[in-house]
């Protein structure tokens, strides 16, 4: 069992995510985003012992401890890191610094190989829930008070309406999903008036 496992994703020159979350086998996660993340700043969370399993059976499958990061063949610049490391319960401590402009000189479904390095972090993001702190996914609300009308994205219909100056009784239609990849809440339009637009 790990005693704790980290995954840190640095900066690019663009708009790359950064940020770093860490987990404790009480299922704990420690989480701090940087950059282009939809959750900036520090806080926490729990996962179930469940997922802290599933994480401890990955390290094992994938061997962790002894996998060994051979930088590849040629590379692409200006690309990010993603950095892994687990400390273990025997006081053993295995770090790999992955610069994803690498690329795979060998066969990529080798378990040693860079792809597969790849889906493994990314396995590693999924057990542990990252896509809600990372890119959240957002919703377009249509919102009617007696008093005025209002156009939210949001990624819930609670946080649509607190957004707003509208009080518990106004109407909330679902219109659809946000698409233009924006990371955070924001409200599209306000009118002084509850114009019945959207039925």
């Amino acid at each position: 069992m790990f005693k704790k496992l980290s995954l840190e994703r640095t900066e690019c020159y663009g708009t790359c995510p950064i940020y770093q979350v860490e987990v404790t086998p009480d299922g704990m996660v420690y989480w701090n985003g940087e950059g282009h993340v939809s959750f900036m700043g520090e806080t926490t969370f729990r996962i179930s012992e469940k997922k802290v399993q599933q994480l401890a059976a990955l390290l094992e499958s994938f061997n962790y401890r002894v996998f060994t990061y051979k930088e590849g063949g040629p590379f692409i610049t200006d690309q990010p890191h993603c950095i892994t490391r687990v400390e273990y319960e025997d006081g053993f401590v295995k770090e790999v610094d992955h610069y994803l402009g690498n690329k795979d000189q060998k066969e990529t479904h080798l378990t040693d190989s860079l792809t597969s390095l790849e889906k493994f972090e990314k396995r590693v993001e999924r057990i542990i829930g990252t896509k809600r702190y990372v890119e959240q996914t957002l919703y377009i609300y249509h919102i009617r008070s007696d008093h005025a009308a209002y156009i939210v994205v949001a990624p819930n219909q609670k946080e649509a309406v607190n957004m707003t100056e509208a009080d518990e009784h106004c109407k909330v239609i679902k219109i659809g999903k946000e698409t233009t990849g924006s990371l955070f809440p924001y409200v599209v339009m306000k009118s002084d008036k509850s114009y019945d637009t959207v039925e």
